[in-house]
């Protein structure tokens, strides 16, 4: 323990570790060098104030420009990333996971029956 992780880096191992539900909360920790007490600190900043609250200084800079709207900005990544699915999805493909539980992929749906 004792590296330090940048705030995207945190956040991808508490991403990884909510897509893990069957790993247990220390094992976890200990695989990624992380003390246990550090991570729920982690867990708990980024539930309240999101990636900003994963910083370890109020004095880092903005992720976003000043006088850019962060509900405005969030309410766009969301909608970017339902038009990525919806286009996903017409093209008749799904997120699923894969065979080894941790990684999601893109398999095609069963084929469309089409009158003839």
């Amino acid at each position: 323990m004792g590296n330090i992780l940048n705030p995207l880096e945190k956040e991808m191992l508490i991403k990884l570790y909510r897509r893990s539900p069957d790993v247990k909360f220390g094992d976890f920790c200990r695989a990624n060098n992380v003390s246990d007490a550090a991570f729920k600190s982690w867990i708990k900043k980024y539930d309240e104030e999101g990636l900003e609250g994963l910083y370890r200084s109020k004095k880092t800079p903005e992720l976003l420009p000043q006088g850019v709207d962060k509900t405005a900005e969030n309410y766009k990544r969301e909608l970017i990333k339902t038009r990525i699915e919806l286009e996903r999805l017409k093209k008749n493909y799904t997120r699923s996971p894969q065979e080894d539980g941790m990684q999601m992929g893109y398999v095609t749906l069963s084929n469309k029956t089409t009158p003839s």
